[in-house]
């Protein structure tokens, strides 16, 4: 091979070895959650960004000179000096037909380039100047799930906190949108790179956005959003306080970020990042700190977790309590949980039970579902059946009793305290039923073996109704022993009505409907009741019957109730309001 040739491969070595690039993809989640405050919507969107980070200079090494070589490549170069340059790798040189070489006694002046490197008068010489970085950002955005979309924008700021636009997406008419690559400084590009930027969607319905997602290495970095309210804590407090939380966690350096914002719950002392699995109180882990508006509390800067409390924050075990001068151990409360997780919490008392049962005992249930590992994490704290002998999750709606799916475990130091056993897992299609309402928690005592307590395990879409049916509620009022109770829930996310009678002394009922109405009122038929076809003492809704926007908003504000008609009372024997 040529000198010249070699050479040149060389100086594209050199060159190549001059600019170094790069590449950086984040992949964004946008959804309602993670809005400020949050948007319930079933719009999602993705978004990818990218950040090239290039280095090197342009060959003046930063001082104007040109210091790239001037290479004589011209085929009459003077080769006596014979570089003879070995490619296949012999380190013998030969030089003519001589066993030594006569050298040119060439000296360099010390001032020359290639002299000694200190500088004229003995010193060191300067240092190479960093090469300089360029920050190149680009992003594509796809909406194709998300309606009416009037503008899209990279923001500055953290999770949890609303900021100023800093890029705008162009609509490609096609269902995504871009921003075209940028150069940006290395301020902004440190923003990015700690992930203190977002991507909001802005539509008709939800001018300040409708799905935002945090720009964030989804390999490394967890984003949790939870609510708080007065029914998570433990015991639970009744309160108009509630609360909404945001959270970073970086599963390769430990530092966690968190906001949350509350409301009404200005005159809050104090919050803190607790210890404990839902159902469990526990020891501060992390004094949060007041953020730049009343009722914002974010964690300190550089919140780092030991490898052991990251581990468990990332399965649930902590939760964020929020401390007001009414309630010092805690008026609102939020499980830190991720998208995997389903949280439930209810309540059990006599009523719940078929029949129901008059008691003065009740209890609170907290329940967990992760859909990643399949695991059900069930706590139920009773007050007033110490002596209970047992306690179940069963299958059934409410109104209605059901089979034992698994039993809860006894406390050995609390016996008002009932568990799943460890590591509890469920198939799909008992899952399912759960989420639906499908289920409850029934706990057993002396007194009462078929149940003195029961609660519905239902989610935060549902609403329980439980009512008694009587003659004193009919209009007029008709004199009759007999009586009903009435068990209806309406999930709002469904919109769908699930409602059981039992009654007792109208077993030759001839009909059974729901009615519109206020109490004292008497109103048309809204939907019609099945009886059972095994026993002429329950009726229910159809399957799946659901009601439209403006028969909810009725049902809801105790606009309907339950009558039962017989041969002796056609308008009506017994009735009951639901509410």
């Amino acid at each position: 091979m040529s000198k010249r040739l070699c050479l040149a491969g060389m100086l594209a070595l050199f060159s190549l070895l001059g600019c170094q690039e790069e590449e950086l993809t984040f992949d964004v989640a946008l959804s309602g959650d993670q809005e400020v405050p949050p948007v319930i919507t079933e719009s999602q969107a993705t978004a990818t960004v990218t950040l090239l980070i290039s280095s090197g200079d342009d060959g003046d090494g930063g001082d104007g000179k040109d210091h790239d070589l001037d290479l004589d490549l011209d085929l009459d170069l003077d080769l006596d000096l014979d570089l003879d340059l070995d490619l296949d790798g012999d380190t013998n040189k030969h030089y003519g037909d001589n066993d030594s070489q006569d050298y040119d006694d060439t000296h360099y002046n010390d001032d020359s380039d290639y002299g000694h490197n200190d500088k004229g008068d003995g010193t060191p010489p300067d240092p190479e100047p960093e090469p300089e970085q360029t920050y190149t950002l680009s992003a594509e955005l796809d909406i194709s799930m998300v309606e009416d979309v009037q503008a899209a924008h990279i923001h500055q700021g953290g999770i949890g906190e609303n900021g100023p636009v800093a890029f705008e997406f162009i609509d490609n008419g096609d269902g995504t949108m871009s921003v075209e690559a940028t150069e940006i400084t290395q301020e902004q590009a440190d923003e990015l790179l700690a992930g203190q930027w977002y991507i909001n969607v802005h539509t008709l319905d939800n001018p300040s956005g409708e799905v935002r997602g945090q720009i964030v290495d989804s390999s490394i970095v967890v984003i949790v959003t939870f609510s708080l309210d007065g029914s998570q804590e433990v015991p639970p407090v009744d309160s108009e306080a509630s609360g909404t939380g945001y959270a970073t966690v970086n599963t390769d350096t430990n530092e966690v970020e968190l906001t949350v914002i509350t409301k009404s719950a200005e005159d809050a002392t104090a919050a803190h990042v607790h210890e404990g699995f839902v159902g469990e109180n526990g020891d501060v882990v992390i004094a949060l700190v007041p953020g730049n508006s009343p009722g914002v509390w974010t964690t300190p800067d550089e919140s780092i977790l030991d490898d052991e409390t990251l581990q468990r924050l990332v399965s649930g075990g902590h939760y964020v309590n929020v401390h007001t001068p009414a309630n010092p151990p805690g008026e609102i409360r939020g499980q830190i949980l991720s998208s995997d997780f389903t949280l439930i919490t209810f309540s059990l008392d006599g009523g719940q039970e078929v029949p129901p049962v008059e008691t003065e005992a009740s209890g609170d249930g907290y329940l967990t579902y992760n859909s990643a590992t399949e695991e059900v994490d069930l706590k139920v704290i009773t007050t007033g059946a110490e002596d209970a002998v047992a306690a179940h999750l069963h299958e059934g709606f409410a109104g209605q009793n059901g089979d034992v799916v698994t039993a809860l475990e006894q406390d050995a130091e609390d016996p008002g305290k009932w568990t799943t056993p460890e590591g509890t897992t469920l198939g799909s299609d008992i899952i399912e039923l759960l989420l639906s309402g499908g289920h409850y928690v029934n706990v057993h005592t002396p007194a009462n073996p078929p149940g003195e307590i029961r609660g519905q395990i239902l989610t935060s879409d549902f609403t329980l109704f439980v009512f008694p049916l009587d003659g004193s509620q009919e209009v007029p009022p008709v004199e009759t022993e007999a009586f009903g109770t009435g068990y209806a829930t309406f999930n709002s996310e469904t919109s769908i009505l699930q409602v059981n009678i039992v009654t007792s002394g109208v077993d030759d009922a001839v009909a059974a409907h729901v009615h519109e109405g206020e109490i004292g009122e008497n109103g048309d038929v809204v939907v019609g009741l099945v009886q059972d076809g095994d026993d002429v003492t329950v009726w229910s809704t159809p399957e799946n019957t659901e009601l439209d926007d403006d028969t909810a908003e009725t049902l809801l504000s105790g606009g309907h109730y339950i009558n039962v008609h017989t041969p002796a009372n056609p308008p009506g024997e017994i009735r009951g309001q639901i509410e």
